[in-house]
């Protein structure tokens, strides 16, 4: 959990107290500290990090927590005292600066811990609670703290109500590996129902993700037990299996591919991208010259377009046409693309087909006068 997450929790929890007077039990999340053992010949910032370093090492390693300071549990009847922080433990808790504490972290796991201290009050009484947010990295000393209690590589974590060893045994390092893949699947459901609501119904370990343009699948990897990526082959032509099942989506018959309850038994999510084998302008122009035994421009070329009714206007642009200048009812020879989904740009691209059905036109000099208002000079080869 999050600071803002642990603040509004923590609220919840005071609100209860204040007001119905009830106490959540000791658990993973929630620890109960009475009074602080200080040390007279130690500063403030030192008497912090004695009493609570290693309960925030394993808050972090977990998923964040909170120390409420001036409340006891009973470990046996699970009765609650609330008798309030004296003034040694106010004074010494007002003296905390987090940003002394975050370094000292950094100094003990090379890596920075968010924590926040409040003070609260119920009636007359003072208490204060420390919040832990949860790290995205584990937090491994660096060295040992004898004072502290920590030790060199040890990996401290919340478990059962109370401050676990996890590399003390392979048991217990295979407990804690589990718990955090846990935590992973959990994070990954979380990022996914937020995506696709439907995703909720779906268990992730079954969805695959296809990257087309650098031919990968992504996936769970049942045998190593992680969410990875391989290398697959997939045929991007126009009958290709990708494009018929694209065709599928756009044509709406993606429902008629079900399980037996009605639930489809692939998804597909992203931008749908024309993936057709194509030709630029540019190109299209070289090669129908290649071809024909006349020479002619690129604007003589478009004018054969419109001739055939493919564009409305024989100036159009082949980048970021005007909407509507290119006909629909010709997209066997003649489409439009995105080809940056930011900045919209679009371009014009053409078919293998449309070189042949060019090619018979510009090679038909009894439309030249139609389409040019000349003839076409023959090539020097004809």
């Amino acid at each position: 959990m999050n600071l803002q997450q642990l603040t509004e929790k923590a609220e919840l929890i005071i609100t209860d107290l204040k007001d119905n007077g009830r106490f959540p039990k000791e658990n993973n999340g929630i620890d109960y500290k009475l009074k602080l053992n200080i040390a007279k010949t130690k500063n403030p910032l030192e008497n912090f990090l004695l009493n609570f370093a290693k309960d925030i090492l394993s808050f972090a390693n977990s998923d964040g927590g909170m120390l409420l300071l001036g409340i006891d549990e009973d470990s046996k009847t699970g009765i609650h005292t609330d008798t309030g922080l004296d003034k040694e433990n106010l004074d010494l808790l007002k003296q905390i600066d987090l940003n002394d504490v975050t370094q000292k972290f950094e100094k003990i796991a090379k890596i920075g811990i968010s924590v926040d201290l409040q003070i609260f009050q119920i009636s007359t009484r003072k208490f204060y609670y420390l919040l832990i947010e949860k790290s995205s990295q584990i937090l491994v000393p660096i060295n040992d703290f004898s004072e502290l209690k920590i030790k060199k590589g040890a990996i401290y974590y919340r478990a059962s109500s109370k401050n676990e060893h996890a590399n003390k045994s392979t048991t217990d390092f295979n407990r804690f590996l589990q718990i955090k893949a846990n935590e992973k699947s959990k994070e990954f459901m979380e990022i996914w129902s937020k995506l696709l609501p439907e995703m909720v119904d779906i268990n992730p370990r079954e969805v695959l993700i296809l990257n087309p343009a650098q031919n990968k699948v992504y996936g769970f990897n049942s045998k190593e037990k992680t969410l990875s990526g391989s290398d697959i082959e997939i045929d991007k032509t126009q009958n290709g299996v990708f494009n018929i099942i694209l065709n599928a989506i756009s044509a709406g018959e993606i429902g008629k591919i079900t399980t037996t309850e009605g639930k489809p038994i692939y998804k597909i999510v992203g931008e749908i991208q024309n993936v057709r084998e194509h030709i630029m302008l540019s190109n299209l122009h070289k090669e129908i010259q290649r071809l024909s035994k006349y020479k002619f421009s690129s604007g003589q070329l478009k004018q054969v377009m419109f001739n055939l009714d493919w564009v409305k206007n024989p100036k159009f642009n082949a980048v970021n046409p005007t909407n509507g200048n290119i006909s629909s009812k010709f997209e066997k020879f003649i489409w439009i693309e995105t080809t940056d989904k930011f900045s919209n740009r679009t371009k014009v691209y053409f078919s293998e087909e449309a070189v042949t059905e060019l090619l018979k036109t510009v090679d038909d000099e009894s439309k030249h006068k139609e389409i040019f208002g000349k003839l076409l000079s023959l090539k020097a080869s004809a």
